[in-house]
């Protein structure tokens, strides 16, 4: 396989049947991990994992809930949904964080848990593991996407043209964190293009209006560019959904954010996230955090054993 993604991914499954056979602990070391990082990943699908490598959760902070209530939403422009959005995103410097996660691949599912480290607008590193063993450990920076796979002893270095390609999407550093913390991947600030209104008692923020863009999927008309929609909680104007719809060829990404909790007692954080992407595969990424600490001493290990073989990506022609 020369994907390194699929090298990456290929260890997270569910355990295989039966385990007997071991006499001597080294034997059963190495048969569990073979058991457990085994995994049926196709040619290319390791990459839209990559894209939601994100997140976690605190301390038994307080949950942030609303009564279901009558909707009856004032008229807010664009403009100043914008700025409510802007002035009420999650800000940090430093992020460290433990986090769950499930993913369904059409019908492959897996699960792992993670730590996650984040230094705002300069590294994002995580270390992935499986019953409490390491199996790979990722390291992104602003021009440079690395991992480790420690199951087999390779690592990949690259940048994010890479996962571009392999997503058929741009994606960058910027997103990534926007999409791990629960904010804007900044696409409103195009604000002649953007358009204002409501739906399901949410604000929303969109590169089309919402007639407009059922009357063109009722006819099977085509859009010259991709649809972009964002939902804000009317309460806190917090991002509860990103959906992005692209028509030809057909594929979406759908984003949604839940349970959010106080952080600093200020600040609101998703503790739930899910992410659905269709295309070719369907892809479905479910992460809880599960602890969360802002500020604290940050280390970012990543050294490459000289042993350690090089996965070489090479394009198809």
């Amino acid at each position: 396989m020369n994907n390194p993604f699929v090298h990456f991914f290929v260890f997270y499954s569910p355990l295989q049947r039966g385990l007997g056979g071991f006499c001597e602990y080294a034997k059963f070391k190495n048969r569990l991990i073979n058991f457990l990082f085994y995994s049926p990943f196709k040619q290319g699908l390791g990459g839209l994992l990559l894209f939601s490598i994100l997140l976690t959760s605190c301390k038994q902070q307080q949950k942030i809930s609303h009564a279901a209530t009558r909707c009856n939403l004032d008229y807010k422009n664009a403009k100043t949904l914008t700025a409510n959005l802007k002035s009420n995103e999650f800000r940090f410097n430093k992020l460290n964080a433990k986090i769950s996660i499930e993913t369904v691949i059409d019908s492959s599912f897996n699960s792992f848990t993670s730590s996650l480290r984040m230094k705002k607008d300069s590294i994002i590193w995580m270390s992935i593991s499986k019953l409490g063993i390491e199996g790979a450990r990722i390291l992104i920076t602003r021009d440079s996407v690395s991992f480790m796979n420690r199951i087999d002893n390779k690592y990949f270095k690259g940048d994010f043209s890479y996962i571009s390609k392999l997503l058929n999407t741009q994606l960058d550093f910027e997103m990534l964190q926007s999409l791990l913390i629960g904010n804007s991947v900044e696409f409103y600030d195009e604000d002649e293009k953007i358009k204002a209104g409501n739906s399901n008692c949410h604000y929303t923020l969109g590169t089309i209006r919402k007639y407009k863009l059922r009357r063109v999927m009722e006819k099977g008309k085509e859009l010259k560019e991709p649809a972009q929609s964002i939902y804000l909680t009317p309460e806190t104007y917090k991002i509860s959904r990103i959906l992005f719809y692209e028509f030809n060829p057909e594929r979406s990404f759908d984003a949604g954010f839940y349970d959010f909790i106080k952080l600093d007692s200020t600040q609101l954080f998703p503790q739930k996230m899910n992410f659905s992407v269709k295309a070719q595969k369907n892809v479905k990424i479910s992460i809880v955090y599960t602890k969360i600490q802002l500020n604290e001493e940050q280390s970012f290990p990543f050294k490459i054993p000289n042993n350690y073989e090089q996965i070489i990506y090479k394009e198809k022609q």
